[in-house]
Order: structure tokens, then C-alpha cells, then sequence
């Protein structure tokens, strides 16, 4: 490994961190007046991609182990916006579904989405928005395995 190759190596994690914390302080500070979490809210736009997932897709997706995936899950499911339901092919797996209670935040989910998007975004292109989602999914794609 050169010298660059260290600085480079340095200068990606220090970003990515930076984006991440700043990411989760604005989601928090968005979400205040919501009974959401940052965490939780991650969950919540995963299952409205795909509903009904198992509890171990979710942590398999987002790399969490599976005893903090369960607590937020729980959470989630106390305070009526997912629905647990054991999977009728597989009886030790446990399927997660969004309530009619999840309706109610829509807005406000879609709404944080947008400021982040215009804050993340202000002086770059859509083209580059999407390369660069397209290059951190494949970093994570890498380091998962």
C-alpha cells in the first residue's frame, strides 16, 4: 500500500462519516415532533419498498445485527406502525408489515426526504446524485461480503 492509496483510504471514511452523522443529526431534527427515529425510519422506507419482509432481510439489508433489528423492530411494533407475523412456510421466521397507522407519516417521511435531497444536492447534478448512490452501492455490495 503507497502513501496515496492511505490518504485516499482516509479521506473516503472521513466522508462517509461526515454524510452519515450529519445524515442522522438532520433526520433527527426533522423527525422531532414525529414519534419517528432516524433508525426507525430507515426501517419504515425499507418496508415500503418491499412489505413484508422477514426480521433477518431487514438486518442482512442494513448490516445491524439481528438483536438491534428485533428492539427497533419491537418499537416499531409498540407504537402500532408494524405488524409482526410468523411466516406461514417457515415457522421461525417472523415476516414485518407497515400498519395503516405508517399512512399518517407519508407526508412528512416524503417531505424529510425532499430537504435532505435539496441540502444534499443543492450544487450537484441529478447525473451525479445517481452515479454516486450507484458507487456507494457497490462499496457496500463490496464490504458485505
Amino acid at each position: 500500500m503507497k502513501a496515496g492509496d492511505i490518504i485516499r483510504m482516509n479521506t473516503i471514511g472521513k466522508n462517509l462519516s461526515i454524510i452519515y452523522r450529519q445524515f442522522t443529526v438532520f433526520l433527527n431534527r426533522e423527525l422531532a415532533d414525529s414519534e419517528l427515529t432516524a433508525t426507525e425510519l430507515m426501517y419504515i422506507g425499507s418496508l415500503y419498498d418491499q412489505d413484508g419482509v422477514t426480521q433477518d432481510d431487514l438486518a442482512r439489508e442494513f448490516c445491524i445485527d439481528k438483536a438491534a433489528t428485533a428492539r427497533t423492530i419491537q418499537t416499531l411494533e409498540g407504537k402500532g406502525l408494524l405488524l409482526r407475523k410468523v411466516d406461514e412456510n417457515d415457522r421461525r421466521a417472523k415476516r414485518i408489515y407497515l400498519t395503516p397507522k405508517v399512512e399518517k407519516y407519508k407526508t412528512t417521511i416524503e417531505t424529510v426526504q425532499k430537504k435532505w435531497m435539496d441540502l444534499f444536492g443543492a450544487d450537484i447534478s441529478k447525473e451525479e446524485i445517481a452515479a454516486f448512490e450507484k458507487m456507494l452501492s457497490k462499496f457496500a455490495e463490496c464490504v458485505r461480503r
